[in-house]
């Protein structure tokens, strides 16, 4: 098919065959770029049943938009090979990378953690990938990685073990539940964790002779712990790849939390930002005057939690009074009410377990109950399922149009999950529209200005951190937050009287004292700098942060210690 025009694209040279038939290099002529058309197998494309589940699914996977997601630009089903056009990706398979031997540790984690973000978003609008596995994560010229194929896999196979080219390999991704039919995102994140083992030890963690034999010992056989492969794997990686790789799929975290996880282990920004350490979790400002407000759970979560717990069972009751439902959905209603506030007794009182179980009561009761909904959202956002959580708080704000505490309280916790994966400029839409309804504490400007500066978005960040000075002035958050986007915008002068009124707020505040050495360092004041690092050192003993300051000020000629050098 060299140099032959199909539709609107010029076919150039051949650069393999996958899963769904010939791949080739080819340019649009109608936007003049450079893309990969995949044409559909013959066998495939003369079934009018697996074209249009074929076209389904890419449909789907268009609608994907992310750094480390191979953009799918069309489906075209003129002429007598149908075929998909797709970004085309000029680097190696990670595969190729992985044959070259085992990987450092820090890049698998990096690139784990890119694939989980990925992962997240496409799970996230009920997209399964459903063929993990290093040929279909590719490289591109800037060494990023690429997922290939989102969703494809089920439209191209009626089963994995009968398709052509079926390999040993591909057997050794597969999950127990996928082994027994029953594909779905834990199976992405499983899949993932055998990438991830195999990127550090050069070998699966599962053993088998043959298909068969492997998914044996997949379905029965533990994994192999990573250091007794390589016994330089830090502790808390192979804790993590046995999490993942667990049998049962409940037991696994979701995409979106080991996101968030590895970004904690690579202590890196968000896919596509420059790659400095961060607290990886929004802050929380504590609150100006101490609240104990009769009802609201628990006193540790953010004030427009309570805010929102309140107005959910105004909600309720106005409804109840106005409205003369019928007489069963009444009593529902006023079941769910009483299952929610005792559920929220339980959460305040610390019986977790108690609480989800009337949380989820009161869902049955009226699955419009919106603090059930925000509450057992915020239970599984403490235990890592964030995809579950994501799922409840949209149905949150579907079922609270009207009522914009709840609509911002839903945002902001949206919000909480983006920022686990790594996700910053999704997150900062979802502070935004919580802002725009509610800006009435330091949480707000605080969190939106965070979410800013995480998304490089520093001039932003500083307009919004500054309006929340003038409104909270005695909140150390917000100032320490204005001097990190002012250090990053090499104005170090200027943020020292930040960094010296957040100490003088909260002197224990051990990331403003990082953020004053730092500056210090910068401004040439070495021996204030160094003052400044024994405090947050001794606070901060062992962190990517307190690794990257320590570098700042070793560049800079602040004199360290040599157990304290980077």
């Amino acid at each position: 098919m060299e140099s032959q025009q199909v539709s609107h694209y010029q076919l150039g040279r051949m650069l393999g065959r996958g899963g769904m038939g010939e791949v080739y290099e080819a340019v649009d002529l109608n936007l003049d770029r450079r893309v990969a058309l995949k044409f559909i197998a013959p066998e495939l494309a003369a079934d009018p049943e697996s074209l249009r589940r074929f076209e389904r699914e890419a449909r789907s996977a268009a609608a994907l938009t992310h750094p480390h997601i191979a953009t799918l630009y069309e489906f075209v089903r003129d002429g007598p090979r149908p075929f998909i056009a797709m970004e085309l990706i000029t680097g190696a398979s990670l595969r190729a990378k992985i044959g070259a031997g085992p990987l450092p540790i820090a890049e698998a984690l990096g690139i784990a953690r890119d694939v989980a973000s990925a992962l997240a978003a496409a799970h996230r609008r009920g997209i399964v990938h459903r063929d993990i596995k290093p040929e279909n994560l590719m490289l591109d010229e800037h060494g990023a990685i690429k997922v290939m194929d989102f969703g494809l896999a089920r439209a191209t196979q009626a089963s994995r073990l009968t398709m052509t080219g079926t390999t040993l390999g591909t057997a050794g991704y597969m999950a127990p539940e996928a082994i027994r039919g029953e594909p779905g995102m834990p199976a992405d994140v499983f899949a993932l964790g055998a990438v991830l083992h195999e990127m550090l030890a050069g070998e699966l963690p599962f053993k088998g002779d043959n298909p068969l034999a492997l998914m044996y010992s997949i379905s029965n056989m533990p994994a192999r712990p990573l250091r007794e492969v390589r016994p330089e794997t830090p502790e808390a990686v192979e804790a993590l790849v046995l999490r993942v790789l667990e049998k049962d799929p409940e037991q696994r975290p979701d995409a979106a939390t080991l996101a968030h996880e590895l970004g904690v282990l690579t202590g890196v920004r968000a896919a596509g930002l420059e790659a400095t350490t961060l607290e990886l979790e929004i802050e929380r400002v504590p609150p100006s005057v101490p609240a104990k407000v009769e009802g609201v759970f628990p006193a540790r979560r953010r004030s427009w939690r309570a805010r929102a717990l309140v107005a959910a069972v105004l909600v309720v009751v106005a409804v109840l009074a106005g409205f003369g439902w019928r007489e069963r959905d009444r009593r529902n209603a006023v079941a769910a009410l009483d299952l929610q506030t005792r559920g929220k007794t339980a959460h305040q009182e610390g019986r977790i377990d108690e609480a989800q179980s009337l949380y989820q009561q009161a869902l049955r009761r009226n699955p419009k109950n919106a603090g059930a909904l925000g509450n057992l959202a915020l239970i599984y956002m403490d235990r890592g399922r964030l995809t579950t959580a994501d799922s409840l708080l949209r149905a949150m704000l579907r079922h609270t149009p009207r009522d914009p505490v709840l609509q911002a309280a839903a945002h902001a916790s949206l919000a909480e999950i983006r920022m686990r994966e790594l996700a910053w400029s999704a997150a900062v839409q979802d502070l935004e529209r919580a802002f725009a309804l509610d800006s009435s504490s330091a949480n707000a400007y605080n969190n939106l200005g965070y979410a800013l500066i995480r998304n490089q978005q520093l001039a932003a960040a500083v307009a919004v951190l500054r309006r929340g000075v003038k409104r909270f002035p005695g909140e150390a958050f917000l100032f320490k937050n204005v001097a990190d986007a002012e250090l990053q915008m090499g104005e170090a002068k200027g943020a020292l009287p930040d960094l010296d009124r957040a100490l003088a707020l909260a002197p224990d505040l051990a990331s403003a004292r990082g953020l004053r050495a730092e500056a210090r360092a910068q401004a040439g004041d070495l021996a204030g700098a160094r003052a400044d690092w024994r405090i947050y050192a001794a606070a901060r003993t062992d962190s990517a942060e307190r690794a990257r300051i320590a570098r700042v000020l070793a560049e800079r000629g602040v004199p360290l210690e040599p157990t304290e050098a980077p």
